[in-house]
């Protein structure tokens, strides 16, 4: 493989000869190949018997590649002969309303991304992919099973929201998230910035709402530290846990639950749960019960606190 190119498993880089074509769909796709190297699967650069791959290897090597790696090195130029594949496309399209229409796991999320991000570059200025791409990381930012790459996974979302912003201007979704994410940044400003543009498009109730925390952060009171900082602070009292580290994982939660106006813009009924489980591992049912129920006050649906609650009773 040459040395500049992404490695992507079960993928071999063929470089065509100057001129080389590509034809397909009865004659109604064709498109040159080269001077870039092209991805093509394992086995089918085995059986190329010196002849220039046909349209549905490169077709098969294109797609496995963005899916695989879709900021791959010239991705752009692969998502450009990609388009010369309609059914790809259309399976692409499928995953991802497929995965946007259910409540997922983590990894269907990331995946969600990447499939995303395949169609921003077949369409680079259409707003909704960068928007749909923002949207997603900051869901997967706030999942308890992720919360060690938040920091991460909310810069990305920043860039991407940035973009569908700059495409399609104020749209309320985009500056709702944007704003959030912002937020979540610790970046107050911009939050405000974004909260007081959406103001006349939305409803009394989420007036009033808004109007309340910008008046907040006008008084300066937000979190002592940017909730980002919380977010991965309680992705180490859980790795603490599991370890053992009852003690330290306890001491970080209640510092946490300190920052009364964290609490306030985020209340998160797992991280008293947790709490509780801290409490539980060190003998102490009394305050573990305290934490369940305070658990439950924040979200009365959550049914392991309630499972917990109910084994804890005296």
């Amino acid at each position: 493989m040459e040395r500049d190119m992404t490695p992507i498993n079960g993928v071999t880089y063929y470089r065509p000869p100057s001129g080389s074509e590509v034809s397909g769909l009865d004659g109604k796709v064709v498109f040159s190949l080269g001077p870039e190297p092209i991805p093509l699967l394992d086995e089918d650069y085995r059986a190329l018997a010196g002849q220039v791959p046909g349209y549905d290897a490169v077709g098969r090597g294109v797609y496995h590649a963005l899916r695989q790696d879709p900021g791959c090195r010239y991705c752009e130029r692969y998502a450009e002969m990609l388009k010369g594949y309609p059914h790809y496309v259309s399976e692409l399209a499928s995953y991802i309303l497929m995965l946007g229409e259910k409540d997922v796991e983590v990894p269907y999320l990331e995946r969600r991304v990447k499939l995303l991000r395949i169609f921003s570059l077949l369409e680079p200025e259409n707003a909704h992919f960068p928007l749909e791409i923002g949207v997603t990381l900051l869901d997967q930012a706030c999942r308890f099973s992720a919360l060690h790459l938040s920091t991460a996974a909310l810069f990305r979302a920043e860039q991407y929201l940035d973009r569908a912003r700059e495409l399609a201007g104020d749209q309320p979704r985009c500056l709702t998230t944007l704003a959030e994410v912002s937020f979540l940044l610790g970046k107050y400003d911009k939050a405000a910035s974004l909260w007081r543009a959406l103001l006349p498009e939305v409803e009394e109730q989420a007036k009033a709402e808004l109007k309340a925390r910008l008046e907040r952060i006008d008084r300066g009171e937000v979190p002592r530290v940017p909730a980002v900082d919380y977010l991965e602070a309680i992705a180490g009292a859980m790795a603490l846990r599991e370890e053992g580290g009852y003690q330290e994982a306890t001491a970080i939660l209640n510092d946490v639950m300190a920052d009364a106006w964290f609490a306030l813009e985020f209340p998160m009924a797992e991280i008293p749960y947790l709490l509780a489980l801290c409490c539980k591992d060190l003998g102490a049912a009394a305050d573990a019960r305290f934490y369940l129920r305070q658990a439950l006050r924040i979200n009365p649906e959550f049914s392991e606190a309630q499972t917990a609650l109910e084994q804890l009773e005296p």
